[in-house]
């Protein structure tokens, strides 16, 4: 496929933002004068959908089972399934309307529409939302490595969908631009970058299960990924700079989240979160935003070193309390949107091509601050139909593809080897009736 790319950002840093230049706002292209120029809409968001709260079946299809490795127990959830956790589910609807919301501001935002409260609330929402989504992808990666058919889901979950959303969303901007964007699939456009760096972090797990202090090298890792412009292939620098909170998802245990559940922690959650939202207004406008994005060094940021370092550190920690809190306030009991966050994956996907069409549209700047809430109120809408049945039906094919053609039938593991028992092994053990050794241990 060929694309012209005079469109694209060239430059190194990966960066999905809506141009905010005063000439023209909301179009695509790099800024002739070279400073600071955010090209693509879209900044850093993700899902976990099926990738990261669902469990994918092992025939390669593609589709979700109702409920993955540790996510039963807590009662009737999704499609009615009593082994699927309303928890997760609830907690990836709420994640998922900010993406929306987040895509819908940030546009406005480079047009200082909205003022400080929006730069504030946009600003608010970043530093936690998607440390919130990669942290349950974390957690629902303990088991892959010993997962059945894994390549097969792998493929059919992440794989196709990129494939399939990296040159639908450069051609959806070509149509809206009235020319041809450039398409490169190692240079994730717009919302999709977060698929690939999910499959470098799933195919990363076996390694992170396997050295001590796992989250401690993550940190230090993320950290030092701020003192180089890394490539914007894959969107490195935030594969790199994300990756502490895919590997705490890791270590995370059951028990964990439990505790999020008592009552104490919910109302210290929801006092975290109000404060926290305090805090963003009150550094609106005097803090680059750029900081929860998680995508530029400390050299593109302007800062040396050590001021950088501290920035990333504070930012980490402020992420890290929020996500907690974010989780805490999540509803356990099922509620009448824990059947949508079975198909968040959905809403993911699907939504850029609302937002990214808002981006393009000249009126949208001119809208006023109380407009704003309607679009606000339009995007929680736009999550709910996009994770509807009706949507799943109409975008499987893409978002949850039937890949069982692709691979062979048969077993998607190697059969275990036999072998004969040795003499101490028949000595310890006892034969039973029908002939079987049977360990005493």
């Amino acid at each position: 496929m060929s694309f012209r790319t005079d469109l694209v950002r060239t430059d190194p840093v990966p960066d999905d933002t809506v141009r905010t230049d005063p000439v023209r706002t909301g179009r695509i292209g790099t800024d002739p004068d070279g400073g600071a120029d955010p090209v693509r809409p879209g900044p850093d968001h993700a899902d976990p959908g099926h990738a990261g709260g669902g469990h994918v079946r092992p025939d390669g299809s593609g589709r979700t089972d109702p409920a993955g490795p540790d996510h039963a127990g807590r009662g009737p959830a999704g499609h009615g399934r009593a082994d699927r956790d309303p928890y997760f589910d609830n907690a990836k609807f709420l994640a998922v309307v900010l993406v929306v919301i987040g895509h819908a501001w940030e546009p406005l935002r480079g047009a200082n529409i909205g003022g400080r409260l929006l730069e504030a609330a946009q600003t608010f929402i970043y530093a936690f939302h998607l440390p919130a989504f990669i942290v349950m992808c974390g957690y629902f990666s303990r088991g892959f490595p010993t997962t059945r058919g894994r390549t097969r889901k792998l493929v059919a979950a992440i794989v196709v969908p990129y494939v399939l959303f990296s040159v639908a969303y450069p051609l959806w901007a070509g149509m809206l631009s009235g020319d041809h964007v450039g398409w490169d699939p190692l240079e994730p456009y717009y919302l999709t970058w977060f698929l690939p760096a999910l499959l470098l972090w799933r195919l990363s797990t076996p390694l992170w299960q396997q050295i001590r202090l796992p989250v401690v090298v993550a940190v230090l890792i993320s950290m030092l990924a701020g003192f180089v412009t890394l490539p914007s292939t894959l969107n490195a620098a935030q594969v790199l700079s994300f990756l502490p909170f895919f590997v705490l998802g890791l270590v995370l245990r059951p028990h964990h989240f439990e505790i999020l559940h008592r009552r104490a922690v919910r109302v210290a959650g929801a006092a975290v979160l109000l404060l926290g939202g305090l805090t963003a207004y009150l550094l609106a406008l005097s803090v680059d935003p750029e900081w929860v994005h998680w995508r530029r060094s400390f050299g593109q940021l302007g800062v040396g070193a050590s001021a950088g370092l501290g920035f990333r550190v504070v930012a980490m920690a402020a992420a890290l309390v929020l996500t907690v809190a974010f989780l805490a306030v999540v509803p356990a009991r099922r509620t009448w949107f824990t059947r949508l966050g079975s198909a968040t994956m959905y809403a993911y996907l699907l939504h850029g091509f609302v937002t990214l069409y808002l981006s393009y549209q000249d009126w949208y700047y001119g809208i006023s601050g109380e407009q704003v809430l309607l679009v606000t109120v339009g995007c929680a809408l736009l999550a709910v139909v996009l994770s509807g049945e009706p949507a799943r039906r109409a975008f499987r094919w893409a978002v949850e593809p039937r890949m069982d053609w692709l691979f062979r039938a048969g077993p998607t593991r190697r059969p275990q080897s036999r072998r004969r028992p040795g003499r101490r092994e028949i000595t310890r053990g006892r034969r039973d009736t029908a002939g079987v050794v049977t360990g005493t241990e």
